[in-house]
């Protein structure tokens, strides 16, 4: 019987916003929304725990 081959997963690589300097994954619901509506405005403006 052959053997299966092994399970191989692949890590996303760290995502960073296009606003501020955090990664991602650690913005909570408010960083969210703040950064998506900067870019969606193109605005001009700094993280929002700044």
């Amino acid at each position: 019987m052959p053997m299966a081959e092994p399970l191989i997963v692949v890590v996303d690589p760290v995502v960073t916003c296009d606003v501020c300097p955090h990664p991602w994954q650690e913005h909570d619901r408010l960083g969210v929304r703040y950064c998506t509506a900067t870019v969606a405005a193109a605005l001009a403006r700094r993280c929002i725990c700044s």
